[in-house]
């Protein structure tokens, strides 16, 4: 997997390509895990160029959630602010919604957002 950062609009973009999987999952996690450790602005995944996840890159996402969970209070900033996915392909929209990821963080948007 490869991973390309930039910083703009007071956000950090980490646009990943390859395939998130066994293999990859570590150097995901030590590449996006220590902009949740050390959150100085919202942290964007771009997911456009990922062709594949496994159950092993779902656990990766669900764990980086968590851990800006646990930042949130720090903050002063709701999680789902600190850390969004975008740009997830279809394949990968897929996975995740075969996995209950989407649904999840739909929930965790809607909670944020209440609407009305």
């Amino acid at each position: 997997m490869y991973f390309t950062i930039n910083a703009e609009d007071n956000k950090y973009f980490i646009m990943c390509e390859g395939s998130l999987n066994a293999a990859s999952v570590e150097e995901f996690r030590n590449t996006v895990e220590p902009f949740i450790n050390e959150f100085r602005a919202p942290i964007v995944i771009d997911l456009d160029k990922v062709d594949y996840v496994s159950s092993a890159g779902i656990r990766a996402f669900l764990l980086l959630f968590r851990a800006a969970m646990a930042k949130a209070p720090q903050t002063g900033l709701h999680f789902m602010d600190m850390v969004t996915l975008a740009n997830i392909s279809p394949q990968v929209q897929q996975i995740l919604d075969i996995s209950g990821l989407s649904d999840s963080l739909k929930q965790w948007n809607e909670e944020r957002n209440p609407q009305g």
